[in-house]
């Protein structure tokens, strides 16, 4: 009876794997024993809607991947058994088992379906008659998003896109107009350029807005051609676009001072625009002070909107070329109103300084930052006192009448030489009456000499140089002609500056 038992125990394990049906029973038949009982040891509880696992089919290996737009094709070494294979399945991270519909029996086998971005994990088993095969090694994939649809750049002035009148060669634009572009993707470089003024530049910002650019004010008698390229360096849909700019309605000059040669170190840089200028900083930027020779930290100072003056911390260098170039064809200085481009250029002699000590009653002369003499002196006595502070040399004159119609304490001279040095009257000259020279101040304000070492004096200064007077209780003011402009003190200097920013 041993043969029929083991028929029994195939039979009922095919009934649980679900790949034979039961037998009707006639309803006249009856069991011939006792129901056998079947035992299975040392197995996990089972999926009833699972095939059984044929331990005579291997899994399939060497498998990879070929992706498609949306479909995953996957090679693969089929397993090696002599049982016929009827289909292959597939599952994702361990998940449900798929079969292949319809059957696919050899390598390749092809997935469709796949989500782009999302990560896959898929591995193979063969099925056969008798259930299925071990299942293989998962092979990774991931199918990347397509990119998101490029949208053509769009130009825009004053909320319209930018299009060529009909019959017309190039669109025109008026002065002052701010050029908008949308859909710019991320990453990109935005150029605007003037294809024949290589030192144009202009700011392109970027907008609270997604995508989206703002130029500034774009300048006048410009040809500007503007790019959009993405971060490779290629342009972008529709990222191409050239204008002609209109010319200024309004214009501002440029008066600059001094243009002469051997100017004294004291000489400031002055330009005065003729107009009251709104945009300073704009100005400002545009106004490019160069030298031949270093002169150190330097700076502008507004004086008020129609004039603004640039004077190095210290004095210029001797023997140096200053140039201004200015380049305000672009910059709108104040409403429609643009400037000119302008190159002007002084030149410095020696760096000639005097320094005065009312106290010591004594003048030094240095020459490119040499001492060469000492002269004795006599300032203001007091009620008539000289002012201390720094001075300029403005005015040498031979033959000078010195005229003062004062009833108690006039005068009426003329001196041989005589230097003008601030606004307030003061000069230095010679002074044959005065004995007091290198002793006492009795003068009325000026600084006297002696015949001979004013004559010395007037023949080795010029224009510009820098007399500083110090000792004397009376200061210099800022509003003095040149000479003001060296009292104020640096940092004073420095707030002037329309770009200054206070740290």
């Amino acid at each position: 009876m041993r043969p029929a038992r083991l028929a029994i125990v195939a039979v009922a394990a095919a009934l649980a794997a679900g790949l034979v049906q039961a037998p009707a029973l006639a309803e006249t038949s009856t069991p011939a024993g006792p129901t056998p009982t079947v035992v299975i040891r040392d197995s996990e509880p089972t999926d009833p809607s699972e095939p059984p696992v044929d331990p005579a089919v291997p899994a399939p290996s060497a498998l990879s991947v070929a992706l498609g737009t949306n479909s995953a094709t996957i090679s693969f070494t089929a397993p090696d058994t002599a049982k016929a294979i009827t289909n292959y399945q597939w599952a994702d991270q361990g998940g449900v088992w798929v079969a292949f519909d319809p059957a696919v029996t050899t390598s390749p086998v092809t997935i469709s379906n796949i989500q782009p971005g999302q990560p896959y994990s898929v591995a193979l088993r063969a099925v056969t008659a008798d259930g299925v095969g071990a299942a293989s090694e998962a092979v990774d994939f991931r199918i990347d998003p397509p990119p998101p649809p490029v949208r053509t750049v769009v130009f825009e002035v004053d909320g319209q896109p930018l299009g060529k009148p009909s019959g017309a060669k190039v669109i025109t634009l008026k002065p002052g107009a701010v050029l908008k572009l949308r859909n710019v993707p991320e990453g990109s470089t935005i150029q605007v350029v003037d294809k024949k003024d290589a030192s144009f530049s202009m700011l392109v910002r970027e907008t609270t807005k997604a995508r989206t650019w703002v130029t500034d004010p774009l300048p006048p008698a410009r040809r500007l051609w503007v790019t959009v390229t993405d971060p490779s360096g290629a342009p972008v849909p529709g990222g191409r676009t050239n204008f002609k700019m209109g010319r200024a309605e309004k214009t501002f000059t440029l008066d600059v001072w001094p243009k002469g040669t051997d100017m004294g170190a004291g000489v400031p840089l002055v330009v005065d625009f003729g107009i009251p200028i709104t945009n300073k900083e704009a100005v400002e930027k545009a106004l490019i002070v160069t030298s031949d020779k270093a002169f150190g930290e330097a700076g502008w100072f507004w004086v008020d909107s129609q004039k603004a003056v640039f004077r190095p911390r210290d004095y210029w260098p001797a023997h140096a070329t200053i140039t201004l170039n200015a380049n305000l064809s672009s910059v709108e200085g104040a409403k429609g109103a643009y400037g000119p481009k302008v190159s002007s250029s002084f030149k410095t002699g020696d760096q000639v300084v005097l320094k005065v000590n009312l106290t010591k009653h004594t003048m030094k002369y240095t020459r490119n930052g040499v001492q060469e003499h000492v002269f004795d002196i006599s300032g203001g006595k007091a009620g008539w006192l000289t002012e201390s502070g720094t001075k300029i040399l403005t005015a040498h004159i031979p033959d000078k009448r010195l005229y003062n119609p004062d009833p108690e304490e006039g005068w009426d001279v003329t001196v041989k030489w005589a230097i003008r040095v601030n606004d307030n009257g003061e000069y230095i000259h010679d002074a044959t009456w005065n004995y007091s020279l290198g002793y006492a101040n009795t003068s009325h304000g000026c600084t006297n000499m002696s015949y001979e070492d004013m004559g010395w004096l007037f023949r080795n200064t010029k224009f510009g140089d820098v007399a500083e007077y110090t000792g004397s209780p009376d200061k210099m003011g800022t509003d003095d002609y040149l000479a003001g402009y060296w009292n104020y003190t640096w940092p004073e200097w420095k707030r002037g500056s329309a770009l200054w920013q206070d740290s």
